[in-house]
């Protein structure tokens, strides 16, 4: 099963082309709305499954959209201890999740939502972050990941960015990239593993860690 988690915010039609993808090369998924994230599947005539949060920011065009399909809701008080992010998430399971998420508006919504896939990475749970430019892969412990690069025609920036100041990231390798990588320490607080980018456009990168928790990003550069 996929979840595809949809927020509110200054989506691009780069996100909602994204969300189109993902539903469409799915055989089995579930649509999740959270409050004004119903405005732009509702603009581009994707159908959530459900809709959460508590319908402060959400447009009277998309509270249409949700009459006239008949679309579940969960509506919750504006004063609560969650966002409507972290309830759309506790709402997905497996490994087969994207947040997707403004890259731009409200920093701290942002950083939250950052915040939240690590959080779940470090339980086991593998979320996909995306506005359609830049895509965030969190790993944790003894882990890796490959990336499929052959679908992007544009050129990418690859980060790896430590988030952990108390423990370095531990033995970072990487296959691809422009600037390897071999069973390196990364340390929070530096750039020295930023703006790297794949050695060809078709095939793969990958990076594996021993240790630590790390933000792998790939932006695609316009």
């Amino acid at each position: 099963m996929r979840y595809i988690v949809v927020t509110g915010g200054p989506l691009t039609d780069e996100a909602a082309k994204n969300i189109k993808e993902l539903s469409d090369s799915a055989e089995d998924k579930v649509i999740i709305a959270c409050d004004g994230g119903c405005d732009i599947l509702a603009h581009h005539g994707i159908v959530p499954d459900i809709v959460v949060g508590d319908m402060d920011s959400i447009s009277e065009d998309a509270l249409k959209f949700i009459e006239s399909n008949n679309i579940f809701t969960e509506k919750y008080p504006v004063e609560k201890d969650q966002t409507d992010s972290e309830i759309a998430l506790e709402k997905t399971e497996g490994p087969d999740v994207f947040l997707i998420t403004p890259f731009g508006g409200r920093t701290d919504h942002l950083l939250a939502n950052i915040q939240l896939v690590l959080g779940l990475r470090q339980k086991g749970r593998k979320v996909t972050v995306t506005d359609g430019l830049t895509y965030c892969y969190p790993l944790y412990g003894e882990d890796s990941i490959e990336i499929d690069i052959s679908r992007f025609d544009k050129p990418l920036s690859v980060s790896l960015i430590p988030w952990d100041f108390s423990e370095p990231v531990k033995g970072v390798t990487t296959e691809g990239l422009y600037y390897p990588l071999k069973d390196k320490d990364l340390t929070a607080g530096t750039t020295f593993s930023f703006s790297n980018h794949p050695t060809e456009k078709n095939g793969s990168i990958s990076i594996s860690i021993r240790a630590g928790l790390l933000l792998v990003t790939l932006t695609i550069v316009n």
